[in-house]
C-alpha cells in the first residue's frame, strides 16, 4: 500500500472520531482498532497494514499540535483539533496544499486505487468521490483562517462524506441488520448526528 493510500485510510479513521465513534485507544495505544461501526458493513475492510504507519504520523501531528496531552472526550468534542490533525496529515502526505486545502486529482486517484481491491465499490467510488468534492466545495470552498478556525476543515469533510456514502451503500450480503447498525444508517441517510450509536453498537456484538 502506498504513501497516499495510508493518508486515506489514515483519514477514514480521523472521521471516525468525528462521530464519537473511534475507541479510546486510538490515541492511547500502538496499535489502530477497527472502528465499532465499521462493523456495520462487514465487507472484509482491514486496516492492519496501516496500523504502524498511520500511529507514527498520527502521533508526529498530535505532538506538532500539542495535542498529545488533551483528554480523549475532550478532543473528539472540539472539531478544530479534528480538522487540524487531519489537515496535519494530509499535508505530510503530500495531498494537501500549504492552505491545507485538498489537491482532488491527485486524491483522487489514490481512492480510487484503494478501492479497486473491494469490489463491489468499484463501479461506486468515482462518483462518490464527486459528489464529496462537490459537497466540500459547496461548505468548505471559501474557508478562510481565523482565530476560531485556523485548521481547515475540507480534508475532514470529505472522508467523513465518503465514509458515510460507502456505509450506506453496503450490500445487503454484508451488511449487519442488528437494531443499531439499522439506527446507524437510517440516521446517516438523514444527515443526523450520530454520535452516541459507538457504544451501542460495541455492546450489541
Amino acid at each position: 500500500m502506498g504513501k497516499l493510500s495510508f493518508f486515506f485510510v489514515g483519514l477514514l479513521a480521523v472521521a471516525s472520531v468525528a462521530a464519537g465513534r473511534f475507541e479510546r485507544s486510538v490515541f492511547e495505544a500502538t496499535r489502530l482498532k477497527r472502528d465499532a461501526t465499521m462493523r456495520c458493513c462487514n465487507d472484509g475492510f482491514e486496516t492492519s497494514e496501516v496500523h504502524a504507519k498511520f500511529v507514527e504520523i498520527r502521533a508526529a501531528c498530535m505532538g506538532e499540535l500539542d495535542l498529545g496531552e488533551i483528554p480523549h472526550e475532550e478532543l473528539v468534542k472540539n472539531r478544530e483539533h479534528l480538522n487540524c490533525i487531519t489537515e496535519c496529515i494530509a499535508k505530510k502526505e503530500g495531498i494537501a496544499d500549504e492552505n491545507g486545502a485538498l489537491l482532488h486529482t491527485d486524491l483522487a486517484k489514490v481512492v480510487l486505487e484503494h478501492m479497486s481491491t473491494i469490489e463491489w465499490k468499484v463501479p461506486l467510488a468515482e462518483g462518490f468521490i464527486q459528489q464529496c468534492f462537490d459537497e466540500v466545495e459547496l461548505t468548505d470552498g471559501a474557508f478562510v483562517p481565523s482565530d476560531e478556525a485556523k485548521c481547515n476543515p475540507e480534508g475532514f469533510d470529505f472522508v467523513f462524506c465518503l465514509w458515510r456514502q460507502f456505509t450506506l451503500a453496503c450490500p445487503e450480503e454484508y451488511r449487519d441488520d442488528s437494531d443499531k447498525c439499522v439506527e446507524l444508517r437510517e440516521k446517516l441517510a438523514n444527515k443526523e448526528d450520530v454520535s452516541g450509536l459507538h457504544d451501542d453498537i460495541e455492546a450489541a456484538e
